[in-house]
């Protein structure tokens, strides 16, 4: 079932069929593939088109994972860099770490 979560005024939207957590925002869309492993979650690469690089959509991405995992009783298996990188970041999500 898709799981969805606002994060600021943009929504992160779980899509199971695709294996991809996606974020709309005016001009584009960055996403997450990941594939499920019983109640993990593995994100295995997060992608924002170029041109949109460094205004924090991917972290928006990132935490809109977290948050998703955190409300549906799932944990977080980051095997993509940036992902773990902001999952360090941000101690309070250490709760939903694999």
């Amino acid at each position: 079932m898709a799981q969805h979560i606002a994060t600021g005024q943009l929504q992160v939207l779980e899509r199971p069929e695709t294996g991809r957590f996606e974020l709309d925002f005016p001009g584009g869309q960055a996403f997450a593939l990941y594939r499920s492993d019983g109640d993990r979650i593995v994100v295995t690469h997060t992608e924002v088109p170029p041109a949109f690089n460094g205004r924090g959509l991917g972290s928006q991405l990132a935490e809109g994972i977290f948050r998703i995992a955190r409300v549906s009783g799932r944990c977080v298996v980051p095997r993509c860099s940036f992902v773990a990188d902001w999952a360090r970041r941000h101690p309070h999500y250490n709760d939903v770490l694999a």
